[in-house]
């Protein structure tokens, strides 16, 4: 803090007059401000982490779903092409084995 001082000479008599001047002081706003935002961001957080919803006694659940005939019988015809290719790969591997 620096303080401001003028002297002027009074000629009258001779005396000289003093005038002290303060800066104004800051009234720290802007601290209170970021730790009033800190605090609240701390009490959001604790209230999620602390309070946790109630769960339920079981927390099994069973879900059955019946698929159409057509949907299990695709998933029958996708099982026998696989195999059908996967048999057509190693004919041609063999093929090109024996070749060389």
């Amino acid at each position: 803090m620096s303080y401001t001082t003028e002297r002027t000479p009074n000629h009258t008599t001779n005396n000289y007059t003093t005038n002290t001047t303060v800066p104004p002081q800051r009234s720290g706003s802007g601290v209170a401000l970021a730790v009033g935002a800190v605090v609240a961001l701390v009490a959001i957080i604790a209230y999620f982490v602390i309070a946790s919803p109630s769960t339920p006694a079981d927390d099994n659940v069973n879900i059955s779903v019946d698929a159409p005939a057509a949907v299990e019988n695709s998933a029958e015809r996708v099982g026998d092409a696989a195999a059908g290719a996967a048999e057509s790969v190693g004919d041609a591997a063999a093929g090109a084995a024996s070749a060389v």
